[in-house]
């Protein structure tokens, strides 16, 4: 059962990337808005049909509960004259200079700016529920991830175009950074690289699936090179070709985390799904194909990563700004361990430890981990990290588990990736990344473990893999979807 709601959700994926990453106030309230709407009306439509509100797997739910917390400090941090005792000296020095004794403080330095970032986490918490909910139909989770590697595509294709085009646009807006690399309809580089990264994982998974279900079949390796063969020749050529745009994409952007990220999570994704294959012919078959898909992916990055490598060259040679940032971030760190300064109140608070080592402006850390630390203090950031983990923990067990594994697999990998790229970047701050990040990791998690059964057919297999987007194209809302992207 799908409904309104459904398609909320696949509205707010699709087009996230398109307003700059929705980088801006306004789109996030706007996807707050919707969703909402979308779970009231998945509510109502579950009690018109007479079918009680569906448990959340363990695990995420207590992931969500976690997260729940740090959006509670985040507006406990907003709220006017709450615990005055821990609040930062800035406001009792504000008062005294500005002759207003009554003024209140906060526990934030930036409280508006708090409070819109708690706002924009619960945001995320409706989304993620939505993508909970539906999938626990495994059949919505394939749908769901089929056309968010659609999406993919579509801004693939745009931000090649743009770049071999040499338009220094984004859309119809001139370029304010990032010129002579490939951004798409971001701004920030490494922000495009993780979310294209997320679309190389999500087309690799389904591409495995397809191959681990004609592995399993009771045919001679003629009979299974064939069929192989009929449907990249058919109806299965788009899958692959996506996920060389979005490979070839990371390339462009000259991101340097973005495609070691990309290349780690890539890794735990292959080596999960070969070593949950049967000894013998089958994983032997599945070890050469994925031989051939690497090695093409090699000559890739051979073709169009020379300007990656030169920055990485770069950079072992001259080093990195942000490093000369980090040490003041720890040192704001220990200066209030426990509260912050405020959630997304980073900005405010660094121009008061920034001295002449910081070459540039730093909006940002340029480490979501440390930042996060800075921003909310030990407990909640802790707390927020735990709720990653247990994600994890929650794929990997599915992973474990089931038949179908490469759902679950995807999830660990997309993990992986967000974890190692947020060390050095703050790709997590753009809400395009995260609402993709939680459709990818969330829609292996949703149904039961033992849903999967009554698609392990390889009839049913074949078609519902070997024609990747045949559904989306036999649909003309799918399709204009696409188009406007």
């Amino acid at each position: 059962m799908r409904g309104f709601p459904f398609w909320i959700l696949v509205f707010v994926l699709v087009f996230s990337p398109l307003p700059f990453a929705s980088v801006g106030a306004i789109w996030p309230q706007l996807y707050g808005v919707l969703l909402g709407f979308g779970l009231v009306a998945h509510v109502a439509q579950r009690w018109r049909a007479n079918r009680g509100i569906p448990p959340l797997p363990k695990l995420p739910l207590a992931a969500g509960l976690l997260v729940f917390v740090v959006v509670l400090w985040g507006y406990a941090q907003s709220v006017p004259g709450l615990l005055p005792s821990l609040h930062h000296p800035f406001w009792s020095q504000a008062a005294a200079l500005l002759e207003l004794p009554d003024m209140q403080g906060y526990l934030s330095l930036d409280p508006q700016q708090s409070f819109q970032v708690a706002t924009r986490y619960l945001v995320y918490l409706s989304f993620a529920l939505l993508v909970l909910w539906y999938a626990r139909c495994q059949r919505n989770a394939e749908l769901l991830l089929k056309i968010f590697v659609a999406a993919q595509g579509a801004y693939a294709v745009y931000g090649l175009a743009i770049y071999f085009s040499s338009l220094e646009t984004i859309l119809w807006f001139d370029k304010t950074a990032y010129r002579g690399v490939l951004t798409s309809t971001f701004v920030n580089r490494n922000s495009y690289a993780t979310y294209a990264g997320l679309g190389v994982l999500t087309a690799l998974a389904l591409t495995l699936r397809f191959l681990r279900r004609t592995l399993s079949r009771d045919t001679s390796h003629r009979t299974k090179l064939r069929e192989l063969i009929e449907v990249l020749t058919t109806t299965g050529w788009l899958l692959p070709v996506i996920l060389v745009a979005c490979f070839v994409a990371i390339l462009l952007t000259e991101s340097r985390m973005g495609l070691i990220a990309c290349m780690i999570a890539s890794a735990v994704l292959v080596g999960g799904w070969v070593s949950r294959l049967p000894a013998g012919q089958a994983r032997t078959f599945g070890s050469l194909l994925l031989v051939v898909l690497l090695s093409f992916l090699a000559f890739n990055l051979l073709l169009s990563g020379g300007m990656t490598a030169d920055r990485l060259a770069r950079f072992f040679e001259q080093g990195d700004g942000r490093f000369d940032v980090y040490p003041l971030v720890w040192q704001a760190i220990s200066e209030r361990p426990w509260t912050g300064y405020g959630l997304g109140a980073f900005e405010s608070a660094f121009r008061a430890f920034r001295d002449a080592s910081v070459g540039a402006f730093f909006t940002r850390a340029h480490s979501d981990y440390l930042e996060l630390i800075m921003d909310v203090g030990w407990p909640a950031a802790l707390a927020m990290f735990s709720a990653f983990i247990l994600l994890l923990a929650a794929a990997w067990r599915a992973s474990r588990m089931r038949g179908e594994l490469e759902l679950a697999l995807l999830s660990v990998a997309a993990t992986v990736q967000i974890g190692v790229h947020s060390v050095v970047d703050f790709s997590m701050q753009m809400p395009a990344v995260v609402l993709a990040y939680l459709a990818v990791a969330l829609a292996g998690l949703g149904y039961p473990k033992g849903a999967s059964a009554s698609r392990s057919a390889p009839a049913m297999s074949l078609a519902s893999n070997g024609g990747l987007l045949k559904q989306l194209a036999d649909s003309p809302g799918r399709t204009m979807q696409l188009q406007r992207s």
